[in-house]
């Protein structure tokens, strides 16, 4: 294999992951743009009676260590898939 594929890959391998992490960036702050900080108490609320706190909680920082997201910003309506695109 020539220098020049060998350089030519390493070029496109390194401008695909720039591109990657801008995508992740935007994608981030428009999910925080949508999503300011909510307390447990509201999170709760927005659960649903039926749903034990426990639960919910230990859900809700699942999603945030998973996503790398704070955990304020964990909605009971965050998709990982869809709204934050992991995955």
């Amino acid at each position: 294999m020539s220098w020049g594929i060998i350089s030519g890959v390493i070029i496109f391998v390194t401008i695909l992951a720039a591109v990657e992490s801008y995508r992740d960036r935007i994608v981030k702050k428009e999910y925080l743009d949508k999503h300011p900080p909510l307390s447990d108490e509201e999170f709760m609320r927005r659960c649903g009676e039926n749903i034990p706190p426990e639960v919910a909680l230990k859900v809700r920082r699942i999603f945030s260590e998973t996503s790398g997201m704070d955990y304020e910003h964990i909605y009971p309506d965050t998709r990982l898939f869809e709204d934050l695109k992991l995955g």
